[in-house]
Order: C-alpha cells, then structure tokens, then sequence
C-alpha cells in the first residue's frame, strides 16, 4: 500500500506539468495525452498487483508457517501441561503418603503417650492399693485375734458378715428414725396448721356474735319503738272508738228525738250517716217552719200597729 501511494503520488507528480503543458494543444493531442497516462497509470496498478499478489503470497507462507509454529507450541505446551499434571499427582501423592505418614506417626506418639499415662496411673493405683492393704492388713489381724476369744464366730467372714448385719440394721433403724421424725414434724406442721385454721375460725365465729348481737340490739330497740308506736296507735284508736261511741250514741238519741216530733214517718235506722241525713232534713224543716212563723208574726204586728 505504501509503494502503490508513492507511486500515484509520482504519477501525479509527472501529469501534473504536462497538463499544465497541454493547456495550449489541440483536443486530440490532449486526448491522445490522455489516454498514455492512463495506460501508464493502468501499467502502475499491474505492477503494484502483481507486487500485492507476491506479497500476499510471502505472507501467506508466513501466515501457514506459524499457524506450524503455533501447533507445534500448542502440543508441547500440552506434553509440557500433562507432564505438569503428572508432576502435580505425583507431588500430591508423595505428599499425602507422607502426611499419612505423619499423621500415623503423630497418632503412635499420641497413643504411646496415652498407654504412658495409663501405665503411670496404674502404677499409682497399685501403690494406692498397697498402702490400703497394708493399712488394712493390722485390721485383719485385730480380727484374727477377735477370733481367737471369741466362741460365737469361726471365720472372719462371719465376722465380717455380722458387722454388716449390724451395719444395715443401724442403717434401717437411722432411716426409720428419719422417717419418725417427718412424720413428727408433719403431724406438728398438720396441727399447727389445724389450730391456727381453728383460730381463725373462732375469731371469725367471735366477730359474728359480735355483730349478730349487735343486730338483735339494734332489732330489739326497733321493736321497742314499733311497740310504743303500736301501743299509741292503740291508744289513739281507742279513744277514737271511744269518741265514735259517743258519736253514735248521740247521733241515734237525736235520731230518735227527732223521728219522734217529726210528723214524717222515718224508717228506723241504724247507720249513724243515714240518721245525721234525717237530722239534717228535720232541722232543715224545723228552721223553715221557725222561719215562716216568725215572717208571719211580724207581718200581724205590722197590721195590728196600722
């Protein structure tokens, strides 16, 4: 591309005066001009082609001689990545083997390390276990001697067997005595409990009668009141029936006066209203009859004194 451009350039360059040149020829001079720069340009373009088509040809061949270069990188580049690979596996099974290792070794030392100390505890426990014998062992002989006096028991298991007879008796007496005295101290909770439920009742029974007996007071100063009461209203009613005694004794004995002098036949009577009626109507009538005789008299005295 670089050639073709200089080369067009170089071309323009020449064509450039000569047309200036042509500026004063005839038009078939200038075509003829014309046309021989265009076969010079076309002759140009050929080369440049033909110079493209072999460099194209060069970079082809290069073009395929890495595209060689670059397969024959890549497979060894494989060959190197499975040779990296298996270097990688065997490196990770050399080390897992020796991390077993390891890890086995480490797992002895640890166990060596845990039978050492239960080595050393038996050892201990062994000596414990020796001084408890030889500190039980004057036991066993004070028993052996108790043997030697004692009649009753011919072996020191028997021995052994009655102190723990009597071991467990004084354990069942000690729990019975535990139970005792629960027992004991429940019945006096129960009781303490009873008595104090029974105070409060009676002080509940106390506050009762007190209040109760209040009432009845207070009921017996309510009946004495309703009896003085009572007893005037009796008073009042007897004086009452007293009077309306007296009322009626009048009211028949005026009754019978007047249906005595009353020239008008009145029924005899016994309701005191019906009789103060027929009283009402004689003195009525006796006050109209007065009344009329004294009009009478005084009209006679008016003639007498005309």
């Amino acid at each position: 591309m670089e050639d073709f451009d200089g080369a067009a350039n170089a071309s323009k360059a020449k064509v450039l005066p000569q047309t200036l040149l042509l500026d004063h020829v005839s038009p078939a001079t200038r075509l003829l001009e014309k046309r021989r720069q265009m076969f010079e340009v076309q002759e140009t373009l050929e080369a440049q082609k033909h110079d493209f088509n072999r460099k194209e040809e060069v970079f082809k061949r290069r073009e395929e001689a890495l595209k060689l270069k670059d397969l024959e990188l890549q497979e060894s580049l494989i060959r190197f990545s499975k040779f990296l690979q298996e270097n990688d596996s065997k490196r990770a099974r050399a080390e897992k083997k020796a991390a077993d290792e390891v890890k086995s070794r480490l797992q002895k030392e640890k166990e060596i390390e845990q039978l050492t100390e239960v080595l050393e505890d038996l050892r201990n426990e062994k000596e414990k276990i020796h001084e408890v014998l030889e500190k039980n062992m004057r036991y066993q002989h004070y028993l052996e001697n108790v043997l030697e006096v004692a009649d009753e028991y011919q072996e020191v298991g028997d021995l052994l067997m009655r102190h723990a007879t009597l071991l467990a008796t004084n354990q069942d007496l000690k729990e019975h005595q535990r139970k005792c005295a629960e027992l004991a101290e429940k019945i006096r909770t129960e009781l303490q409990v009873y008595m104090k439920q029974k105070t409060d009742e009676i002080l509940n029974l106390n506050n009762e009668l007190a209040r109760l007996k209040k009432e009845l007071e207070t009921y017996e100063g309510d009946a004495l009141v309703q009896q003085a009461k009572k007893d005037h209203s009796l008073q009042v009613a007897s004086q009452k029936t007293l009077e309306y005694g007296q009322v009626v004794l009048s009211t028949d004995n005026i009754f019978n006066r007047c249906r005595g002098r009353s020239k008008i036949a009145y029924p005899p009577e016994s309701n005191p209203l019906q009789q103060l009626d027929v009283v009402g109507n004689y003195v009525s009538d006796l006050g109209a009859i007065i009344k009329a005789y004294r009009a009478e008299q005084q009209k006679k005295v008016s003639r007498d004194d005309s």
